[in-house]
């Protein structure tokens, strides 16, 4: 297995300097499955949403403005998907040239991206936004791509597990993903830290046992996650455990 993974930036899934708290939680995902870790034997590698968005303005075809297919807030998933699936595919090929066996290394592309939004909207927006992705995966024939959409951003998980201590946190979904909010989740992350919540604040969190997605289990967005991840190591043949 290999991971390719496209974030925010560097505070989410990383760059390549260092990674951040969203791929240790794919990771954590993925060991419960296979009992070892990816990123420790450096099988993983992070795109920056620039260079997605230059793939996806140099090599993908622009979403026609009249479609009922995309609509306009989800083109923006769906292309970025395409563009993924697009280096997925060739670091496929890579792999398989530097491999002295002849078993397929399987690359396993995820995509985080805040859903974003304003505390009124509603779930079929999120679904709208997580099937594009799926849909752009599915248009460069990569079956076994992940969504990773948290509603409406990735506070709200962190929060769920810092703050909520993992109960009653599906109303953190329906707060306003607007950093410029009085109330924005980003600003009850750090009133709850106490302190800019940086990269490496959040990794010690997750590091000391301090974040467990496995422990959150009534957040739609991250079950989501979680699930669609389980379905593609499931067609790896990895056994599954109870968590």
């Amino acid at each position: 297995m290999f991971l390719l993974l496209s974030g925010e930036g560097a505070s989410d899934i990383g760059d390549q300097h260092e990674i951040g708290l969203m791929t240790k939680f794919i990771d954590h995902w993925v060991i419960r499955r296979s009992n070892y870790s990816l990123i420790e034997i450096k099988c993983y590698k992070i795109v920056s949403k620039t260079e997605l968005a230059d793939i996806a303005k140099s090599q993908l075809k622009p979403l026609s403005k009249k479609g009922k297919k995309h609509k306009k807030e989800t083109g923006y998933f769906y292309q970025n998907a395409r563009a993924l699936a697009l280096l997925a595919k060739e670091l496929a090929k890579e792999l398989a040239k530097e491999e002295s066996s002849k078993l397929e290394t399987i690359v396993i592309p995820v995509l985080f991206r805040d859903a974003d939004g304003t505390a009124s909207s509603d779930r079929g927006e999120w679904q709208d936004k997580y099937q594009s992705v799926l849909n752009g995966f599915e248009a460069e024939a990569i079956l076994n791509g992940v969504p990773m959409i948290p509603k409406p951003k990735s506070e709200a998980w962190i929060l769920c597990a810092l703050r909520e201590r993992y109960h009653n946190c599906q109303p953190l979904e329906n707060e306003s993903g607007n950093d410029d909010s009085p109330k924005s989740l980003k600003k009850q992350l750090e009133q709850h830290l106490g302190k800019p919540a940086t990269r490496e604040l959040l990794n010690d969190e997750i590091d000391q046992g301090n974040l467990d997605i496995s422990n959150i289990i009534d957040m739609p967005s991250l079950t989501a996650f979680k699930e669609r991840l389980d379905e593609v190591l499931d067609n790896l043949r990895l056994p599954r455990q109870d968590y």
